[in-house]
């Protein structure tokens, strides 16, 4: 099909990218339906295309390329960057973004794409497929302060058992950025957990506690909760279930 080539390099794109390759409006208009009808593109969401793989009948690129290619400051974020490392424990079929331009959430192939605001741009990588994503020591920091957007407490605790030797400055570049007290508190009792693995120091420990604020928080949500352990050198509530196999030296991935 002519102009097949010029889309596929295009990977996700609009009528007006189409109509830069084609230079004729209403030509790149009947371009767009025809190819719809054929199946050689697929409609994303209002005025966003991809290519197919005409063979298999399936996108031509993955969730996380057509989450990124739909802005430019679009990037993998929260669990699906935990995810897209093969850190992740659960797959789930939504695929969480952050970038500058505010998205509704749409769905596309059985994936819902569920965009997160973010002011934060630090510390966003380019892959080697072209996929931006928040740098593993974000992510860690993003996941603990939205633990709903990481897909839980349990899927943190799995992820960060297989993650080793982290920059602490990264760490603190982030925390610095969001400075939030219960963020420290979580972060320190969270970090402490995996210290060995992760290859934190006492002294970095010691600077988050001093951080910290004298209220009470929870590990897992901002509400009060029962059947939670208070841990003193973080004040933080911790569900008894996480600490007793935390304390009895067993596996993590028994959460």
């Amino acid at each position: 099909m002519k102009y097949y080539d010029e889309i596929l390099d295009l990977g996700v794109f609009t009528k007006k990218d189409i109509e830069k390759v084609i230079q004729n409006p209403k030509t790149a208009e009947s371009f767009l339906s025809r190819s719809l009808k054929k199946g050689y593109i697929k409609r994303v969401k209002h005025n966003y295309y991809v290519a197919m793989d005409i063979v298999n009948n399936s996108p031509l690129y993955n969730k996380y390329t057509i989450a990124t290619k739909l802005d430019n400051s679009n990037y993998v974020s929260y669990h699906s960057a935990l995810e897209y490392r093969g850190l992740n424990n659960q797959v789930f079929r939504e695929l969480v973004y952050s970038g500058n331009n505010r998205v509704n959430d749409f769905e596309f192939e059985y994936i819902t794409y569920h965009f997160v605001q973010s002011k934060c741009d630090l510390q966003i990588e380019s892959n080697y497929d072209g996929v931006k994503i928040t740098g593993i020591e974000r992510t860690m920091i993003d996941c603990i302060d939205r633990i709903d957007l990481a897909g839980g407490i349990e899927e943190i605790y799995r992820a960060f058992n297989n993650i080793h030797n982290i920059s602490e400055d990264k760490l603190l570049e982030i925390l610095h950025f969001y400075d939030k007290k219960v963020l420290y508190q979580r972060t320190g009792y969270i970090l402490e957990t995996f210290q060995t693995n992760l290859g934190i120091s006492d002294a970095f420990l010691d600077y988050i506690q001093s951080k910290i604020g004298s209220s009470k928080c929870y590990l897992n949500t901002s509400k009060k909760t029962s059947n939670t352990r208070l841990d003193k050198k973080w004040n933080i509530c911790v569900p008894r279930y996480i600490s007793a196999i935390l304390s009895k030296g067993s596996d993590v991935n028994e959460l």
